[in-house]
Order: structure tokens, then sequence, then C-alpha cells
């Protein structure tokens, strides 16, 4: 008998312990995402939206960002299409008579005008204004390089000059309505890495052009309400252009890199 209760005290076996991990874990990355035109004119269009993965930045659109007029959300490519670009002046004309608008495209007008002994034709300083759209929440930089289309020369010619807007409509959009400066100066130039014109030839290489400090985003909205808009002021002066000098294109690329530092 006390050899069967031995037996039978072998077959008990004490309760398993066994251990049930269950690690849920959600993770909002920092994220920019850049919106303006696409490559067809396209607007209102985000075609970048990066994230931060791991320290490093991820484009989840592989296109580019096109910019906009500013104060509109016509397709910059789109509405110079007909070569717009530097501004003439009839100087001196004779008694009654006016210059028109001022501007070289198909679209313009220009008044009949009396022909003097000193009637000339001269180009006067052009701006070209050009925007996009920034909504993000995290502080994010931007870099800028230009680069030449045709003569390197061009680059001497056209200096640019950034400022930011924080709110405001464009195109029947608004935007900024939830949205903060990116940087906590607060005003429309904090940030920036230069606050005078500066020549294309002088980026011809990366180059920092915003350095931001906070998110776009200071309430709850839709992304256009988070959104600030970078405005850039595009200025070719070459003073007084007669016409012995011929026709001529100045024209150049500038790129903008926006990324979560």
């Amino acid at each position: 008998m006390s050899a069967a209760i031995a037996g039978a005290a072998l077959c008990v076996s004490l309760p398993s312990i066994s251990g049930v991990i269950d690690r849920p874990h959600y993770k909002v990355d920092g994220m920019v995402i850049v919106w303006a035109a696409d490559s067809g004119g396209n607007t209102p269009i985000a075609s970048d939206f990066i994230l931060e993965d791991g320290g490093a930045n991820t484009d989840l659109i592989s296109t580019d960002v096109h910019t906009v007029v500013t104060g509109t959300l016509d397709a910059l490519d789109e509405s110079f299409a007909d070569g717009y670009g530097a501004a003439l002046r009839i100087q001196r004309p004779g008694q009654n008579t006016r210059q028109g608008d001022r501007f070289t495209s198909a679209d313009d007008t220009l008044n009949a005008f009396e022909i003097r002994n000193n009637t000339d034709v001269r180009t006067i300083r052009s701006e070209i204004e050009s925007s996009f759209f920034v909504a993000s929440n995290k502080a994010f930089n931007i870099d800028v390089v230009a680069s030449s289309l045709g003569d390197p020369a061009d680059l001497n010619l056209i200096r640019l000059r950034m400022r930011l807007d924080r709110t405001g409509t464009d195109g029947g959009l608004s935007y900024g309505t939830s949205a903060q400066f990116p940087h906590s100066g607060n005003s429309n130039t904090a940030g920036l890495q230069w606050t005078n014109y500066r020549r294309l030839s002088a980026i011809t290489t990366n180059q920092d052009i915003f350095r931001g400090n906070r998110r776009t985003a200071a309430s709850v909205g839709t992304i256009a309400d988070q959104s600030v808009r970078f405005d850039l002021d595009y200025r070719w002066n070459t003073g007084n252009i007669d016409l012995s000098e011929g026709t001529f294109d100045v024209e150049a690329q500038v790129d903008y890199t926006v990324y979560i530092p």
C-alpha cells in the first residue's frame, strides 16, 4: 500500500506558471505636409508628405510641390506660360498719353502714344512672387539651392527674398486660422536665415533659408487651417535695357527642401 501511494505521488504535478506579454504601441511621428500645385498645374494639391522615421525623413509622396502665384491658387508655370517677365516702360511719351500697364504679356494693351525725339522704351525692375504652404506637427527646416536653366550668368541677375504669412485666403481657400508662425519669434521673418535679397549666384550650393523651432499647428483644425504660407519674392533688375540688346530670357530653377531636423 505504501508503495502504491508513493507511486501515485509521483504523478502529481505542480500548477504551471506562464507569462502573457502584450505591448500595443501607438506613435505619431513628426510630419510635415507641403502643398500648392502639382506638375500639371492642378491646385491645391499636397505633393509632399514628410514623415520622421527613426531620425530620418521619408517622403510618402514621390512627387514635388510646385509653387503658386502669391495671393492666388494659380500654378506659377501655368500663369506665366506666355512669357510674363520684364516690365516695360514708355519713357517721355507725348502729351495726353499713358504707358499702359507696363507688363510684357500677350494679355496687355497699351494706349497709343506720340513719338517725340526723346521717347524711348526701357525695362524696369520686375518681381515675380510665388508661394507654397506648410502644415506640421513638429519643427522643420528649409534648405534652398539655385541652378541655371541657360546662361549661368543669369543667376547674377535674379535676387531672392523669403517671407512668411500666417493666415489669409487665397483662391477662396482660407489658411492659417489654427496656425502659428513656425518660429517663436512670431513674425514674418522669424527663423529666416537672411532677411534681405540675395543673388541666386550665392546659393548654387545648398544653403539654410529657414530654421523653425515649433510646429505650425496651434489648435485643432484642418490641414489648411494649420498651414502657413511661405512667400518667395524674385527680383530682376539690370537697369535700363535698350532695344539694341535684342531678345533674351533670364531664367533659373530654385529648389526648396523641407525636412525635420
